[in-house]
């Protein structure tokens, strides 16, 4: 897609159009996505598939916070919990 150096956005255009091809239905991910991340992935995608709409609809969906906390819950931050690990808590 010409020279420089690739980078998040770019993988993940390529992956997606890779797996589903020149358009998708619904394309899904955190709020903390929406810009610059599946903006640029608009972006890129529609250039490449000389489209005018890649995405039918996008979905962002909120975070996660565990008991009161103030940061989202997620694997980077070493601070979630899995659903087997949580079926062995007390309510």
């Amino acid at each position: 897609w010409g020279p420089g150096r690739p980078g998040w956005h770019i993988e993940c255009s390529a992956i997606a159009s890779m797996v589903f091809g020149n358009q998708l239905d619904i394309h899904s991910g955190g709020i903390d996505l929406a810009f610059p991340h599946h903006e640029n992935e608009i972006a890129q995608c529609e250039v490449f598939h000389q489209c005018e709409q890649w995405g039918n609809y996008f979905l962002h969906s909120g975070h996660l916070h565990a008991k009161g906390k103030e940061e989202k819950m997620s694997k980077s931050l070493k601070n979630y919990i899995t659903i087997k690990a949580q079926s062995w808590l007390d309510p």
